[in-house]
């Protein structure tokens, strides 16, 4: 990120009302992206297939997306290693927009951020405990409370998803199916290759008892692309989709978008319509690759919006040895953290304050 963008987007956090977009990308590689899973669960359901095969696909895919992302918070809340470098990362980028936001000279905005996000992990909800920072809730932390009356003189709006269900989540954990009941998902299949692959139509009875405990987490959106749908249905997804969008019409707002890819139509469609009705909005979209830009640029349609107030940031090139122009880096989350956030925070900290070191 060159000096000339960190300086704009230095005068843009003094005087904006700052909101975030975390994406799967900030959980690599301890936990996986969901890959064409979306695709694959709505074609299983609209597939014109036999239903015990619609059944087994199902589960399989139910199956494939909780162990490869539900089931690994367990590992996050009993701070298992594998999952230290992901949480530091996290706690790093609160601490550094904590320490930003301290230094904010514009006295009339209040010393928050907006946190949106799309993952179910429960990454930063353990980076707010470690830290002992407001997250809106009653308590000072989540996972190890710390009662304060003063908490009971700050008006908060409390949609903890996640980390209360985690019971639940042991409970489909006893309920998965038994071995040989589902098919494995490899990467870039198709549903007709996952067709292809059962060799019944009688799902094990395993299935059943499955699904049901599956069902029963109701905190989870199903990455299908009918989950907006369902969503309305639900009236804390409701809540939380509506005040996205009305963060966003927000005058002088600022969106930084991390580790999200916008291929969820609605969110990109919410984003989308608060860039063209808002002129005084800006949206930083940090890019993981070159390549990652350019798609996030035709998927987005960025050079279309009429206000011209969506940049997509990526990595610095370079020649390689043959002459050819490659990534200097990719912008995962440690790189966001040290390239971007650190160098912002040493332009918004006065020289002369001792919190101005080096926070990554």
């Amino acid at each position: 990120m060159t000096d000339k963008q960190i300086e704009r987007i230095k005068n843009v956090v003094q005087d904006g009302n700052l909101n975030f977009l975390l994406g799967s990308g900030l959980s690599r590689p301890f936990l996986a992206t969901l890959g064409n899973i979306e695709f694959l669960l709505t074609e299983c359901d609209t597939a014109t297939i036999d239903e015990g095969v619609r059944k087994i696909l199902r589960a399989s895919l139910y199956r494939c997306y909780f162990l490869e992302v539900i089931q690994k918070n367990l590992l996050i809340r009993n701070s298992d290693p594998s999952a230290d470098a992901v949480l530091a990362e996290y706690t790093t980028f609160l601490r550094i927009w904590n320490a930003i936001l301290l230094h904010r000279k514009n006295s009339l905005l209040s010393k928050e951020i907006n946190l949106f996000t799309t993952n179910i992990d429960i990454f930063p909800e353990m980076a707010f405990d470690s830290l002992c920072l407001e997250c809106n809730d009653g308590f000072n932390g989540r996972f190890k409370p710390q009662f304060s009356p003063s908490n009971f003189k700050k008006s908060r709006f409390k949609k903890g998803l996640y980390y209360d269900n985690l019971a639940h989540v042991e409970q489909v954990v006893k309920a998965l199916p038994a071995s040989g009941a589902c098919i494995d998902i490899p990467a870039k299949a198709t549903i007709a290759d996952l067709v292809a692959v059962v060799t019944s139509t009688t799902p094990d009875p395993s299935l059943d008892g499955f699904l049901a405990a599956y069902e029963k987490l109701l905190i989870v959106v199903n990455p299908t692309k009918e989950k907006f749908r369902h969503t309305l249905l639900n009236h804390t997804y409701y809540d939380l989709l509506r005040m996205f969008s009305n963060e966003l019409e927000k005058e002088n707002s600022a969106l930084f978008v991390l580790g999200f890819s916008f291929a969820d139509e609605h969110i990109r469609e919410i984003t989308l319509r608060a860039a063209n009705s808002n002129p005084t909005l800006i949206v930083y979209i940090v890019a993981h690759t070159s390549e990652t830009k350019a798609e996030l640029a035709d998927r987005l349609g960025a050079t279309n919006i009429k206000n011209r107030n969506i940049e997509i940031i990526g990595p610095e090139q370079e020649k390689d040895v043959s002459g050819n122009i490659v990534d200097s880096f990719s912008y995962d989350f440690a790189t966001i953290n040290q390239r971007f956030l650190q160098p912002l925070f040493d332009r918004c900290a006065p020289a002369q304050d001792p919190s101005a070191k080096a926070l990554v």
